[in-house]
């Protein structure tokens, strides 16, 4: 449905960008692939007009927020588009297909060596948020981009500037946990009709593993910190 009403907007130009393809949906709008007329891709990030006259003060802090992010792993903030009821955001575009994509379009089973590879990555990219004062508040597998060896975390909609009394930085971590397990699963090899059991069962893994999971999302004294969780995921996944 909602790819059928983006289609319209291929080939239409807003400003110095001419609009390709549709390429996604979220809560709040459209996705497109467009060009610049330097030939630059670009990704147009166009809101719902009923949900941007509703809650337009959000969507500013996504806009503040990847201006004062500087790092080649988050899609820079490029512009403005507001003409014509289009109003929408101009991102960086990264090569890559999403977490989501890869696991149930094609199918694609993480090695250990690559979740191990990833898990390491998006570790990184959250410290470096983290330690600029930004709360992602959405690391799921549709916004986590992953290019060969390169990892990219994007879609900062909800990312807000931390604080500990609404936006505290654990939000992140029962995400991080969660988008874990998504990896893990991917090459869970389960028998027909089996009983299906909680992940801390079924999944082949050590003591020490579930129980950094565990507090990844919640299930055991939480995590209050990026670096112990860097430290605890080297030490018990590393030879995984």
């Amino acid at each position: 449905m909602w790819l059928c009403c983006a289609q319209k907007y291929s080939g239409k130009r807003f400003g110095k960008y001419v609009i390709e393809r549709p390429i996604g949906e979220g809560r709040y709008g459209l996705c497109f692939l467009a060009n610049s007329d330097t030939g630059e891709k670009v990704v147009i990030k166009k809101f719902k007009h009923n949900i941007f006259k509703k809650s337009s003060g959000k969507s500013e802090h996504e806009a503040v927020i990847l201006s004062k992010l500087d790092d080649n792993r988050i899609p820079k903030f490029l512009g403005v588009i507001n003409e014509k009821r289009f109003y929408g955001f101009v991102l960086e575009f990264k090569y890559g297909y999403t977490a989501k994509n890869l696991l149930f379009k094609n199918n694609y089973k993480f090695t250990r060596q690559e979740f191990f590879n990833i898990g390491m990555k998006l570790i990184k990219i959250i410290k470096y948020i983290h330690e600029n004062g930004v709360v992602h508040r959405d690391i799921r597998i549709p916004n986590i981009l992953i290019d060969k060896d390169e990892v990219y975390l994007i879609d900062f909609g909800l990312a807000r500037w931390a604080d500990n009394n609404k936006y505290p930085y654990d939000l992140d971590f029962s995400y991080f946990g969660d988008f874990l397990l998504y990896l893990l699963y991917s090459s869970f090899e389960g028998k027909e009709n089996h009983k299906k059991l909680p992940w801390y069962k079924e999944l082949k893994l050590t003591s020490t593993q579930n129980i950094f999971l565990k507090k990844l999302l919640g299930l055991e004294l939480a995590y209050d910190n990026i670096d112990d969780i860097e430290k605890d995921f080297i030490n018990v996944f590393r030879s995984y």
